[in-house]
């Protein structure tokens, strides 16, 4: 199916409300929020991101402070939670056929401030409790289109047993780490380029036959070792992954890019199944 920029923007809309999320294939960024960044090293996106949801992206990775400020580890942004819920709820006004997965994560490398942060983070998902997908109790994991339309669906990475994903006892995130209900690729740490292509190649196989009861999640990022640096993984995992997805036609799950552009959005919406 050929995408264009008006139906990237609302491509949910042409897949029928009874589709689990996990059932789509979801072109997500990691980093969401560099654009901005002068430093190679942590700079991982040329989009911001009302362009990137424009473009189709439906998967964002949100790493705050405990000041709740987007940052990746030491460089901190000047770029506030607010301001990002901000535009995500604008986004969702304009085009309510559409649901966000929403990472969040404490981006303080040391991790040694979760209470201060988790105090923090707690505070702007009450001031934006209605944005936000809430699970009833007893609820699955992963939830249908009809069911989570013009929400957001977070997954929250702090250790579970800090209870951050739940507020006055009504649980508002999924947890990231200990899920089984979580297929998680992320071999992002000097692998050499062979590793990391035959780490993509194996999440995307398994995809295909995952339930709907299972999100795949498959980072196409990478750094360190050998290309030293995002952008010099990304030139050459982020066309080897649109390659792959024509011998993996059924691959499901989030694919998470750096450098991710329209281009690589359209390719990777095409291959849903929508109607139109």
């Amino acid at each position: 199916m050929t995408m264009n920029a008006v139906s990237c923007a609302d491509w949910m809309a042409r897949c029928a409300g009874d589709t689990y999320i996990t059932e789509l294939l979801l072109p997500g960024t990691h980093d969401t929020m560099t654009a901005s960044c002068p430093e190679r090293y942590y700079h991982t996106q040329t989009l911001p991101l009302a362009q990137q949801l424009t473009a189709g992206v439906r998967f964002l990775d949100l790493r705050l402070r405990r000041e709740m400020k987007a940052a990746h580890r030491e460089w901190i942004s000047d770029i506030d939670a607010d301001q990002i819920f901000s535009t995500c709820a604008e986004f969702l006004r304009r085009h309510p056929s559409e649901t966000l997965l929403v990472r969040i994560q404490n981006a303080n490398e040391k991790k040694d401030d979760y209470e201060a942060y988790g105090a923090a983070l707690k505070e702007r998902i009450e001031k934006w409790t209605e944005l936000f997908y809430h699970w009833e109790e007893g609820a699955p994991a992963w939830m249908t289109l009809g069911e989570c339309t013009g929400r957001i669906v977070a997954i929250e990475c702090s250790p579970p047993a800090m209870g951050f994903c739940c507020i006055h006892g009504c649980k508002w995130a999924e947890n990231w780490h200990e899920n089984p209900s979580i297929s998680l690729q992320d071999l992002w740490d000097g692998p050499t380029i062979a590793e990391k292509q035959a780490a993509i190649r194996a999440q995307m196989e398994t995809s295909c036959e995952q339930p709907h009861t299972v999100l795949s999640l498959s980072h196409i990022s990478a750094t360190n070792g050998a290309p030293g640096f995002p952008d010099a993984f990304a030139d050459v995992l982020n066309p080897y992954s649109l390659a792959l997805l024509e011998a993996y036609p059924k691959a499901r799950g989030v694919l998470i890019y750096d450098f991710i552009t329209p281009e690589i959005c359209r390719e990777v919406l095409a291959k849903n199944n929508m109607e139109g």
